[in-house]
C-alpha cells in the first residue's frame, strides 16, 4: 500500500485540483482522446455528467486511501461497472497516463517527482483492483458451497 506521507501528499494535491475540478476533468478526458481517439465512441457526446461523476468517484477513492477496505470495495464496484461499458485491461495504461498528465497540469509547480510516484502507486492499486473485479463475478453471485450439500 501507500505510506502515510504518500497518502497525505495525494490527498492534499487532490484538494488543490478539486478546486478547479472542471478544468482538471476536461483536461483528463481531452488527453484520453488525444492519446487514444479510438476510445471516443465509448463516451457520451455530452460529457458534463460524466465529468462530475469522475471527479466525485475519484474524490471518494482518494478519501478512502487510509481505509483500504473502502478503497478496494470502491475500486471493485468501478471495475464491474467499467467492464459493462466495454473497458478492457489495455485501456487502463492510457487512462492512467491521462490522469497523471492532467494532475501535473493542474498542480503546476506543486507537482513533484515524489507526488507523481505516489499518484502512480494510487492508480496502480485502483486499476489492478478494477481489472480484477471486472474479470470475476461479484461476491454475491458466487454460489455458496455449503448450500450444495
Amino acid at each position: 500500500m501507500l505510506t502515510a506521507e504518500e497518502i497525505v501528499g495525494v490527498k492534499s494535491s487532490f484538494d488543490m485540483v478539486f478546486a478547479n475540478a472542471t478544468d482538471m476533468t476536461t483536461a483528463f478526458y481531452d488527453r484520453i482522446f488525444e492519446l487514444a481517439p479510438e476510445f471516443r465512441p465509448m463516451f457520451p457526446g455530452d460529457m458534463s455528467i460524466l465529468k462530475q461523476d469522475f471527479i466525485s468517484k475519484l474524490s471518494v477513492l482518494v478519501g478512502s486511501l487510509d481505509q483500504a477496505t473502502g478503497l478496494l470495495s470502491g475500486a471493485d464496484l468501478l471495475g464491474r461497472n467499467h467492464l459493462r461499458y466495454g473497458v478492457k485491461p489495455e485501456h487502463y495504461p492510457v487512462v492512467g497516463e491521462a490522469l497523471l498528465w492532467s494532475l501535473a497540469r493542474g498542480l503546476g509547480p506543486h507537482w513533484t517527482d515524489e507526488l507523481e510516484q505516489a499518484w502512480r502507486k494510487v492508480y496502480a492499486i485502483i486499476a489492478q483492483r478494477m481489472m480484477g473485479a471486472g474479470a470475476s463475478p461479484p461476491q454475491s453471485s458466487i454460489p455458496d458451497a455449503s448450500r450444495r450439500m
